[in-house]
């Protein structure tokens, strides 16, 4: 019998939902101009459970410990509690803006935003030949001895 329950992936409530996208949006909101997102435009417990499980179950305890109404109050009241929360839990605050920002610094339009471009900064303007391990040379040093049978 699911009671009406539907299954999910989905590591915290809509209500625990929302205050994360709050709370995200507390600690890197929009930019003015709308180029960049606010973190609470983001998928922060999406990437959590990929990325940081073992965070987890704090980030529940961070969340709990804001009240429902958090969600609603303006800009300078969330930043009231979480200055608050940061003086009280600093090594969780830390942890928590620590995936905020891992999330956040991932995203597409941020990377665009930044100047920095989407995708992996490999292979734009650089040319590498199949095969062509020449450039592990200053890595590995000046002997090939690791690579004896890679032709030259």
């Amino acid at each position: 019998m699911n009671d009406g329950l539907i299954a999910s992936d989905a590591p915290f409530t809509p209500e625990e939902r929302e205050i994360l996208g709050a709370l995200a949006d507390t600690l890197v909101p929009a930019s003015e101009d709308g180029v960049m997102p606010s973190a609470g435009e983001l998928d922060i417990a999406g990437y959590v459970a990929g990325n940081a499980a073992d965070f987890l179950p704090e980030l529940g305890e961070i969340l709990a410990g804001l009240d429902a109404g958090f969600a609603d109050e303006p800009l300078g009241i969330r930043v009231e509690h979480v200055k608050a929360f940061s003086e009280a839990r600093p090594e969780s605050f830390q942890r928590l803006l620590a995936e905020v920002y891992g999330c956040y610094y991932q995203d597409a339009r941020v990377l665009e935003g930044i100047g920095a471009g989407a995708g992996p900064p490999f292979p734009r303007g650089n040319t590498v030949e199949p095969g062509d391990l020449s450039l592990l040379d200053p890595v590995m040093g000046s002997s090939t001895n690791w690579r004896r049978d890679v032709p030259r």
